[in-house]
């Protein structure tokens, strides 16, 4: 059976089907902003450590693949931080263009030397996720280093210059609402 070409009016019915599966798809929709917590502290448990950053990482790919852009919101232990293997997890996710919102589960929120994570101060989790995926929708995804294991000190900068909005945007969320008059 000889193979026939495609006519044009076929191919612009097989392309209008096609790209109204791409809008359909994953990627093209909302952004998707996952909410970790960090394992219970216990100081020196490598099985506890190293699962927390392999849960980290899982989380991100899934993220990724189903979502043109992507954020985590971490929920931490003592002071917002997580144990050593997710810390350095997320380290890694901030310099490969996912922005990172920490939390803490009480007390006061620990600074970020860095700038590449960006505080929630004051927010429930979901008010954290939907801040997010605001910034998300306004401003992209930071710029990724082109090896986040030793980025640049350029890329740093541009880093955090892409994320100053977001910070802004959290420090107006997690402000005490005014009353009017």
């Amino acid at each position: 059976m000889p193979i026939t070409p495609l006519t044009s009016s076929l191919r612009r019915s097989l392309f209008g089907a096609a790209a109204a599966i791409a809008l359909a798809s994953p990627l093209a929709a909302a952004p998707g902003v996952a909410v970790l917590k960090s394992a219970p502290w216990s100081p020196g448990d490598t099985v506890r450590e190293g699962a927390g950053e392999f849960e980290v990482l899982v989380c991100a790919a899934q993220l990724r693949r189903d979502h043109a852009l992507a954020g985590v919101v971490g929920i931490g232990n003592r002071h917002g931080l997580f144990l050593q293997g997710a810390e350095r997890a997320l380290q890694h996710l901030a310099l490969s263009g996912m922005p990172i919102v920490k939390l803490t589960t009480g007390g006061d929120l620990a600074s970020d030397p860095t700038g590449l994570f960006i505080g929630a101060h004051g927010l429930r989790s979901e008010e954290a996720r939907a801040v997010l995926a605001r910034c998300l929708e306004r401003y992209g995804a930071p710029p990724a280093a082109a090896n986040p294991a030793s980025p640049t000190s350029g890329e740093l900068a541009a880093i955090r210059k892409h994320l100053r909005p977001f910070h802004d945007a959290f420090v107006l969320a997690g402000a005490p609402a005014l009353a009017s008059r």
